[in-house]
């Protein structure tokens, strides 16, 4: 079986319901509120509080309406995020792992040039969007080279992360693309532990195993646990995973419970929410850190949804960021990956 998984984002309905789909042409013309407040009521079946937001919800669609820090761009920067992860857990003695940035450009013409350098599993990605990405294994099956030029070509035009649902992150992270190492020795991709945290207080685990994408030996896999790493019920997922059935977080001993959760909390120190996401395999990997979960459309376990609602405080933009020149430096400068020349180099930090 060909090990090359492809993923271009969301797939836009064909005609005539592209037309009044949040992906069509019509919808990203109106004005940006009225859009949030139609994919709310869509998707929630209600007409949400925007202004005064008490739900999870309502101040995810506050955050994207209001919240325009630095911070959301360095987070939503996908080698910002990288960089940001490397330093925090290296500050506070955390032995996470970084995946390694083989390269860094504008055109995937320019890492052709470097195939011959390229290890053979490896990922190419674009650094300021969602759900796209190419995971390739040159020992199973040849790069096609011209499919993986007119994927970066698309990547590089707006998508819509900025032009539909309006995510300001998305439109502060650099228009780069990105090729980095690829974790984990398994066909699919490495299982996600995603963590929601709302002003340091983990609240919930859900852990994603195989991929739904039809090349895919492995099914697609979720298990959730509460803080005390049990297995709770998923019920908002149809066929949802057997609680009896385990997953490698229930192989954690204690220490290394601690120890994931310790790095959760750090990642996640000085923000008003965001989902920290991880690769548990034999050692803790970043993925990335995701303020816009399910762009707050998301339907979650009731109680789930109440706990990220209560312990989540809007932050006052009107207030200084005593870490901002931080932020700015990491949107400042553009790394080279290990593969390139002198300069900045990669979020794994070597020399």
């Amino acid at each position: 079986m060909p090990n090359r998984i492809a993923v271009d984002g969301p797939v836009l309905p064909r005609f005539p319901r592209s037309l009044i789909h949040p992906l069509g042409p019509l919808f990203p013309r109106l004005p940006k509120r009225l859009r949030r407040h139609l994919l709310h009521l869509w998707h929630h079946r209600q007409w949400g509080n925007f202004r005064n937001p008490s739900t999870f919800s309502e101040k995810m669609q506050w955050r994207i309406l209001n919240d325009h820090r630095t911070i959301l761009g360095v987070a939503t920067d996908k080698l910002a995020a990288k960089e940001y992860a490397r330093r925090t857990a290296a500050h506070a003695g955390l032995p996470l792992r970084v995946p390694e940035t083989y390269w860094v450009g504008t055109d995937a013409r320019e890492l052709h040039d470097l195939a011959h350098q390229l290890p053979s599993r490896w990922v190419l990605k674009p650094n300021h969007s969602s759900g796209r990405f190419r995971i390739l294994d040159t020992a199973q099956e040849p790069v096609d080279w011209e499919e993986l030029i007119r994927a970066g070509d698309r990547w590089m035009q707006p998508d819509e992360e900025e032009l539909s649902y309006g995510h300001p992150g998305y439109s502060a992270a650099r228009k780069l693309l990105l090729a980095e190492e690829r974790i984990g020795t398994a066909e699919n991709p490495p299982a996600t532990l995603r963590t929601q945290v709302a002003a340091g207080h983990i609240i919930s685990f859900s852990y994603s195993f195989g991929t739904m994408h039809p090349s895919s030996s492995v099914p697609w896999r979720r298990y959730r646990y509460n803080t005390s790493f049990e297995r709770v019920a998923d019920s908002k997922v149809e066929g949802a995973t057997p609680l009896n059935e385990r997953s490698r977080i229930d192989e954690l001993n204690l220490s290394e419970r601690a120890q994931l959760t310790r790095t959760i909390q750090t990642l996640a120190e000085g923000l008003d929410q965001v989902r920290v996401d991880l690769y548990v395999e034999d050692e803790i990997w970043f993925g990335e850190l995701t303020m816009y979960s399910g762009s707050g459309l998301s339907k979650y376990e009731p109680a789930i949804a109440r706990e990220l609602a209560e312990h989540w405080v809007l932050p006052d933009l009107s207030a200084n960021d005593p870490r901002e020149s931080e932020w700015r430096q990491l949107l400042a400068v553009r790394p080279k990956g290990t593969l390139q020349g002198p300069g900045p180099k990669d979020s794994s930090g070597a020399a």
